[in-house]
């Protein structure tokens, strides 16, 4: 059975913010997409908040997920074009769908947590 105060709404939010981060840095990327030079950038964190959420559930923290910050890259897997340019407009408009895709997951279980939360403390009346 799911616990209410479980922990899970610190680590959606945050999860939130870097999802919002990564559509920035993908954004950026298609916006210079015929800028010579530019160099393609990406956001890893998913790792990074695993491994922050394991380390507060052993106690190892308190302030593991809070403290957790985006790691901005270059794309490694980018191919120069001849522009010595390394955005790839197609994998970044399926990154694009795909960060969307995982913050409309996001919100939608924080949503259900906040909603539970009220169903319980309505006394599971509906909230009337």
């Amino acid at each position: 059975m799911s616990r209410i105060f479980d922990g899970s709404i610190p680590v959606l939010e945050k999860a939130l913010d870097m999802y919002l981060v990564r559509h920035s840095i993908i954004s950026d990327n298609i916006a210079n997409a015929e800028t010579p030079f530019y160099k393609a950038r990406q956001v890893d964190f998913e790792q990074e908040l695993a491994r922050a959420v394991e380390t507060e559930e052993i106690g190892l923290s308190n302030s593991a997920i809070g403290g957790l910050s985006p790691q901005i890259t270059q794309d490694a897997r980018s191919e120069l074009g001849q522009d010595l340019n390394t955005v790839d407009m197609d994998r970044e408009m399926s990154k694009l769908t795909k960060n969307d895709v995982q913050y409309s997951a996001a919100t939608q279980a924080i949503a259900k947590k906040f909603a539970l939360m009220k169903y319980t403390i309505s006394g599971g009346a509906g909230g009337n």
